[in-house]
Order: structure tokens, then sequence, then C-alpha cells
């Protein structure tokens, strides 16, 4: 009588190896159909009064922006500290020496 148990034993085993590789596969699968989380986990479109608001911020992101002023430049902090610039014969001599 064990002769005939033991089949139904490794097929136990196989049945439940192959459910998990079966929810393996298919949880990315189901992470594509999950509601968007950065909008809240609404899939209603935005109401009139909410669209106004989010002109209102992008209209003072734009003008806050606007505001920034241009910089000046490259601005080199080590230019006090910095000789002129090296003659092209130091260059080869440090090149040259290794």
């Amino acid at each position: 009588m064990q002769e005939s148990e033991r089949p139904q034993e490794g097929n136990d085993v196989r049945h439940t190896v192959l459910a998990l590789v079966i929810a393996a596969l298919a949880t990315p699968a189901y992470a594509q159909f999950t509601p968007n989380l950065a909008a809240g986990g609404r899939v209603n479109p935005k109401t009139d009064v909410e669209v106004k608001q989010e002109q209102e911020r992008e209209s003072g992101y734009r003008s806050g922006v606007g505001r920034i002023p241009d910089g000046k430049g490259k601005s080199d902090p080590w230019a006090g500290v910095r000789s002129a610039a090296p003659a092209s014969g130091q260059n080869q001599s440090r090149s040259n020496a290794k």
C-alpha cells in the first residue's frame, strides 16, 4: 500500500511548486493593472475646480522661474590662486616624465 501512496506525494509537491511558479509569473502582470498611486489611486477625471487649481499652480511656478536671474557666466573660484596658464613646454615635460 505504501508504494501506491508515494506517487501521490510526488504529485502534491509538483502541484505546489507549479502553483508557486504560476503565482510568481503572474505577480508582475498583476502589478501592471494596479491603479496609479501617484494620482491618489483615483481613476476619475479631474473636476473643473481641480483643473483651475492646477493651472494656477502652474502659472505661479512659471512666473517664479521667470524671476530667477540669469547666471553671470562661468565663475572660477580659484582664479586668484592660480598663476597664469602654463607654457606648452611645461605640459609636455610633465607628460613625458613617467
